[in-house]
């Protein structure tokens, strides 16, 4: 970047004469835009930004790509003039009441030395004095524009997983719309969103829904608009964060209850309670009770995750063919220990039986519930996970510790390579249930 770069009056500037062969499309002879900083590291920096956005713009000159329909591509093209002269695209109303005189001043210097090489040119006016028509785009269409711009988050992930993932944000779109109607994107305003939790409101008092199903449409909604005004490169007329800011609505206590340590041994683990169900089921409730894993990293086990003859017995839990995990932080190793071990050495190569997790996960409550299994309501197949966590707090297990064993994300900053296998036995062994020999 150094042959784009140029100083005058100790401030950097990115500064290029325009290639030979895009002069036919852009008829300026150089372009000179300030880095606005005298530190040259950090005008190197800028100045990378700077050459791939004006040399993507040039790229678009010449392939010249008609706009779609909605208009688009178009604003896309125009948002990106404005920065290839040096500033970010602003609506003509937000120049207006924000921009300093400063600024003013030099998007009219801007303008005029364009117009110089670029006669009567609409689009270089509309980027630089933020008169840009936006994009008509309508809530009922953005799915199409959110759902490839999400490809990344799928990675490694069955079709079963992406079904699971798809349908809960489709759900909350398609509430959203219901609340407030088909609106284009741009017109969504604060008072849309009050009125989308009014109408949640309604629900949870007068159908007897529960808040956390309002809350987590709230989170979908605003993470699909967040995706899609970035992918289309509009900047909304009032920041994301702002129009979704303090809507969520009071949850009840959890509605997953944990079980008591002493009933799992004792009931779950010791007893004939279980003998109604399959032994790979059975086997996926001893796995739960001492790692405190989910259901679907349970049957997501491949045979070359399960380490019983390690020095010490571990199961890896890993985006595999079976599938991808929950979050980044899901991915770590647990050693095996009471009744976990004991559920390995049943099964050492994997569950087989369930094609996904909801299935398995289904016939077990379904059985808790018909034998009279959960002492009380709320708790289910789930509550296994809630319990290993309160069994580690109860020993005083540390923080940093409970949430590599529970795939949680650590509150605190992240520092080396994490928690050892080791470290994590020692604070198992105290809390591991114990087998008799009534099981298999």
């Amino acid at each position: 970047m150094s042959n784009y770069i140029t100083r005058y009056n100790g401030y950097y500037y990115y500064f290029r004469r325009v290639p030979k062969d895009v002069s036919p499309y852009d008829k300026r002879r150089h372009i000179k835009i300030s880095l606005k900083t005298k530190d040259r590291a950090t005008a190197q920096k800028r100045a990378i930004i700077q050459n791939e956005a004006i040399e993507k713009f040039w790229r678009e000159l010449i392939t010249s790509p008609s706009p779609s329909p909605e208009g688009t591509d178009r604003y896309r093209k125009i948002v990106q003039t404005a920065r290839v002269h040096g500033f970010a695209y602003r609506d003509i109303s937000d120049i207006a009441e924000n921009a300093s005189a400063a600024e003013l001043v030099d998007r009219m210097l801007a303008l005029r030395d364009a117009e110089g090489h670029l006669p009567e040119n609409k689009e270089v006016r509309n980027a630089l004095t933020g008169t840009a028509e936006h994009p008509q785009i309508k809530l009922s269409q953005i799915w199409d524009i959110f759902r490839p711009k999400s490809a990344d988050r799928l990675i490694g992930k069955t079709e079963h997983q992406i079904r699971k993932w798809e349908n809960p944000r489709r759900r909350a779109l398609e509430n959203f719309t219901e609340a407030i109607g088909d609106k284009e994107i741009t017109e969504i305003t604060r008072k849309d969103v009050l009125k989308f939790q009014e109408w949640w409101l309604r629900r949870v008092t007068q159908d007897g829904l529960k808040p956390d199903g309002a809350n987590k449409n709230f989170r979908h909604v605003k993470d699909i608009l967040d995706r899609v005004f970035i992918a289309l490169d509009i900047t909304p007329a009032v920041d994301i964060d702002t129009l979704f800011a303090k809507i969520k609505l009071k949850s009840g206590a959890n509605s997953r209850r944990s079980y008591e340590a002493e009933y799992i041994e004792r009931v779950l683990l010791n007893s004939d309670a279980l003998d109604g169900l399959n032994d790979e089921a059975r086997a996926l409730v001893y796995f739960m009770a001492d790692t405190g894993a989910r259901v679907v990293e349970i049957t997501g086990l491949m045979p070359e995750d399960i380490h019983l003859n390690a020095p010490i017995p571990y199961i890896h839990i890993r985006s595999n063919e079976r599938g991808g995990l929950k979050t980044q932080q899901s991915e770590r190793q647990i050693p095996l220990v009471g009744a976990a071990l004991h559920a390995a050495k049943m099964y050492p190569e994997g569950l087989s039986r369930y094609a996904n997790a909801d299935s398995v996960s289904t016939a077990i409550n379904k059985y808790l519930r018909e034998n009279d299994l959960n002492p009380d309501s709320g708790q289910s197949l789930y509550s296994l996970r809630h319990t290993f966590k309160d069994r580690l707090r109860d020993i005083q297990a540390p923080e940093e510790v409970i949430d590599n064993l529970m795939g949680h994300k650590s509150r605190g900053p992240k520092y080396g390579r994490g928690h050892i296998l080791e470290t994590k036995l020692e604070w198992l062994q105290k809390i591991a249930f114990s087998i008799n020999s009534y099981n298999p």
